[in-house]
């Protein structure tokens, strides 16, 4: 993932740097994300989410990122399993 740098990002900058992990979709004038693939409720001590809202598409563009680094944070306190 990559993070969304510009200071009013586009809704197709957002989805280019988040789409693969979050739906993202303008509802009743604000914006909520939720993950394609949900995270267990165990992930939130990580600060890790499955959805997200926010007033406008900058606010949730930076709630992305935030999610992204808490993934980083919680794959590196339990990487998986070697395979085999």
């Amino acid at each position: 993932m990559r993070a969304v740098t510009v200071n009013r990002p586009t809704l197709a900058q957002v989805q280019q740097a988040h789409g693969r992990t979050w739906e993202i979709l303008d509802f009743h004038g604000g914006w909520v994300a939720y993950r394609r693939h949900p995270w267990s409720a165990t992930a939130a001590r990580f600060g890790v989410s499955n959805v997200l809202g926010a007033d406008n598409l900058e606010d949730l563009a930076r709630q992305l990122d935030e999610q992204a680094a808490a993934e980083t944070r919680r794959k590196s306190r339990y990487p998986p399993p070697p395979p085999g």
